[in-house]
């Protein structure tokens, strides 16, 4: 066992849904759409013949997009996990080719006007157009889809198929058997669920209800942290993220004024220096609650008796 900020290590990715459709939609789309407009009324460039770049991104980020989840969503149908090695030639294609004959055929002077109105809205659209199609897997068949870099220069794609609270329930006292803090709070996703769970066992007449009210006030206890503990992170993340949009305004902003003559030196550099010590506060404060998190577990566990250990043990093993 073992894991990074509660999900296990052999799982750690992102779901990609949310990321790719719901972010392209509110973040991806109008950012460029933004960049698109101010370089019209900063440089004029959106003549007829560039407008022929925005049509084509769009013709290009759909097929991109389209082909990406086709081929990742009929492979996951014979296999829960893909190593999606296609998406190498995919994007050499659809953006790299593209790009690279603008750069030495048309010139340097084509360069950034042909990444404002094809590359970055296709690539945007691409996102927006396969989060919708793994939108539709999902739904099909019910599972989640997630991703993450590989060992190899290309993205990993897996499902998940959501478990029943029993099935999250054995993992929980599993975890808590092995006192292993990371699990404990993986599973404790469903903590408000598990608890009325252990409740309803616990009212039983059979051998198996006897030994959850046992362990009752114990699992309640680990619950309820890890109740406390998601309640923080969603707090933690909700400020992250206005604390982002606050960002992206404020670039805007000073994108905005750079057009009418406000040096970038000096707003630019201010502003953009600001992303990473984001991403440092983000970071500190999940960390300083994970540590938090960890020690209350490990104090609880300290205080667990071996009668208690063994009495999760059997009922695992009556759960089995």
């Amino acid at each position: 066992m073992g894991g990074v900020l509660g999900y296990p290590i052999s799982r750690l990715g992102y779901p990609v849904v949310p990321l790719r459709l719901y972010l392209g939609l509110l973040l991806a789309l109008p950012f460029f759409t933004f960049l698109a407009v101010m370089a019209h009324v900063r440089f004029g460039w959106c003549t007829l013949p560039r407008q022929l770049y925005l049509v084509s991104g769009i013709v290009a980020g759909v097929f991109g997009g389209y082909a990406e989840a086709f081929l990742v969503t009929k492979m996951l149908k014979k296999d829960v996990e893909v190593v999606a090695w296609f998406l190498i030639p995919l994007g050499l294609v659809v953006w790299l080719l593209p790009t690279a004959y603008v750069y030495l055929v048309l010139g340097d002077q084509e360069f950034l006007p042909f990444c404002t109105y094809f590359l970055l809205p296709s690539i945007a659209i691409a996102e927006v157009t396969n989060g919708f199609l793994f939108r539709r897997f999902e739904k099909e068949e019910k599972v989640r889809v997630y991703s993450f870099m590989s060992f190899v220069p290309y993205p990993k794609y897996w499902i998940e198929t959501p478990e029943t609270l029993e099935t999250e329930l054995y993992g929980f006292l599993e975890a808590v058997a092995d006192k292993d803090t990371t699990w404990v709070l993986y599973y404790g996703r469903y903590a408000k669920q598990l608890e009325k769970l252990v409740e309803r066992l616990s009212e039983g007449n059979d051998k198996i209800a006897t030994k959850i009210s046992q362990i009752k006030e114990l699992t309640t206890q680990l619950l309820d942290e890890n109740t406390k503990f998601y309640r923080k992170g969603i707090r933690i993340t909700s400020v992250f993220t206005a604390t982002c949009v606050l960002w992206i305004v404020l670039v805007f902003y000073v994108v905005g004024n750079n057009y009418f003559g406000v040096p970038p030196q000096y707003g630019g550099t201010i502003i953009f220096s600001l992303f990473p010590l984001i991403l440092v506060y983000a970071f500190i404060k999940r960390r300083i609650l994970t540590r938090d998190y960890e020690k209350t577990v490990q104090t609880v566990f300290a205080k667990t008796n071996s009668k208690t250990q063994n009495t999760i043990k059997e009922i695992l093993d009556l759960m089995s």
